[in-house]
Parts: C-alpha cells; structure tokens; sequence
C-alpha cells in the first residue's frame, strides 16, 4: 500500500521563516560588533525606524528571507511529496516514469491546442507504484500501475479478484464528462495488464468500465444580515463543486456531512440540503458523477 503524502508530518529540512524573529537575531548581531560602551547607543539608533542603518538592516533581513524561502523551495523539488512540474518530472525518471498524455496538442486548430498533459497528483501516484510492477506475483498495486501505465487518460483504477485467479479491473476515464470509459480506453488497458511479462499465467483479467452513479447537490443557505449574500453565495459554490470534483474517484461515497462543511462558511447561519437525501455510498467498481450544483440564498436569519 502506497504511504498517505497528506498523513506525512512537514520535514526538518523545510524552515519555518519569521521575519520578526530573523530581524531581532539580525539586531542583535549587529549591536554586538561595536564594543560595550557603544552598545546601548547603537541599540537606540535601531529604535528609529527613520534611521539609515535600520533600513539597510530591514532590507538585508528581507533578502535573507528570500534566500531561505528558496532553499525551501529547492528542497521540496527534491521530494516526491512536494514536487510538481517539472520537478516531478524529474523524479519520475528516476523510477524509468514518464508523464503521460491526456489529450494530444492539435496544431490544426487557430489558435493551435496544447496538450493535455497527466497532473501532477495522478503522475505522483503513479511514480509511487513503480516498485510494485517490479514483483511477478500479481499483486493489486502492480495491477494499478499497469492500468494507469498503459494510457494517459485513464483517471483511476480499482483491482478485486471475485474468486482465485480470476482479477476484474475497474477503469475510469479522465477526460470523460461521467467518468465512463470508452470501449477504446478499455481495449487499450486490457491489452497492457495481459501482456505475457505482465499478467501471471494463472490470472484470468477482466477489464471493465466504472459504474457510474449520478446524483445532484440541491441546498439553500440561510444567512445573516451583515454579510455580503453573492460573495458567500460563490463562496459556498466554490467549495462544493471542489468536493464534488475530488470524490470523482472510484469507490469515494459522497457524504451529507462533508456537502453541509462545504456549504457552511462563515456568515451562513444554516444550510438547508434538499439534495442528496442520503449518503452516496459506493463501492470500489464504482463513481459519482455530479449532475448539478444548485445553491440559492433560502433567506436571512
């Protein structure tokens, strides 16, 4: 099982960086160049935010921030965790992965379309299978990096085995409005997790299209006076079509509760759900498709 990134505490390497904090420590190193008896005067100058000396010191305390957000930065290039673009490309071929591609670029169309190239999150996903595919016993991450390996579109994938030796493999499509995948995509997959140097001899392998389950958010808000009713109306939207777009995965149920967390903001005094009435809860062959997102102001209270 690949290691949650999101349970994983922030590494030592990664500084925290306070400019009080830093600006003091400079202040301080600063006064203790001059000798005791100049000291205090020194120290007064600092006081003065109007005095030369104390701009040049803010300016190069400022600098130093910059310097170590950098080294930050250039450290988390360097973990799989935190990488992105280019970075985690780079990390990719450490393990023999490459990006894939979603949608090819179209240079007949004006102006010419870019590729669609795998996110980031999926192609991280991806590089943490790598060891998985090293094993020849079959295993369900092997399985996963194969499916995923085989095609840039395909979103996410789930493996069970029903009974011994027979292995189904649910496929959903990214680039597909519900999710579905096509006859194509699952040829495609098919052809890459039977492979003869993939599937082991004794593996009967289905490849199937996920079950997609369609359902429609439906809420009202109730607010305060005070507040600005179309900024927590787009607000509230925002937040909900984020969750519906993150549970578009195989197996994600879709819960009351997390639907009323991202509709009660600050300022939304109540959040009437019409719609779902209940959980949506799936299986592992399984993934939602939200149809419709209606959020209205229900009135102030």
């Amino acid at each position: 099982m690949s290691v949650d990134f999101s349970q994983l505490i922030q590494p030592d390497i990664i500084e925290e960086i306070d400019f009080e904090t830093l600006y003091a420590e400079r202040q301080e190193a600063l006064i203790n160049l001059w000798s005791s008896e100049e000291q205090p005067t020194i120290r007064q100058t600092l006081t003065r935010e109007s005095e030369p000396l104390v701009k040049l010191l803010q300016e190069n305390c400022y600098r130093e921030m910059i310097l170590r957000n950098r080294i930050n930065q250039a450290a988390r290039a360097l973990l799989l965790a935190y990488a992105t673009k280019n970075d985690l490309d780079q990390l990719g071929a450490n393990f023999n992965v490459k990006r894939l591609i979603v949608s090819p670029a179209d240079n007949s169309t004006t102006p010419p379309t870019e590729a669609i190239m795998e996110s980031d999150d999926a192609f991280r996903e991806r590089i943490q299978l790598a060891f998985d595919t090293l094993s020849v016993a079959g295993p369900e991450a092997a399985y996963k990096k194969f499916a995923r390996d085989a095609d840039g579109r395909v979103g996410d994938v789930s493996v069970i085995s029903p009974q011994p030796a027979y292995i189904t493999l649910t496929i959903l499509q990214a680039d597909s409005l519900t999710g579905a995948a096509s006859p194509e995509l699952i040829q495609i997959v098919s052809n890459a997790v039977t492979a003869e140097d993939v599937r082991p001899i004794g593996d009967r392998v289905t490849v199937q299209s996920a079950f997609i389950v369609n359902y429609a958010i439906n809420a009202k808000l109730y607010i305060g006076k005070d507040p600005e009713a179309a900024t927590l109306l787009q607000q509230a939207i925002t937040n909900v079509t984020a969750y519906a777009t993150k549970q578009k995965r195989l197996g994600r149920s879709i819960r009351m509760s997390a639907i009323y967390a991202a509709l009660h903001i600050d300022g939304v005094n109540r959040v009437e759900l019409i719609s779902p009435t209940a959980d949506v809860v799936l299986t592992s062959a399984q993934a939602s498709y939200c149809t419709n997102i209606s959020v209205t102001i229900g009135g102030i209270e």
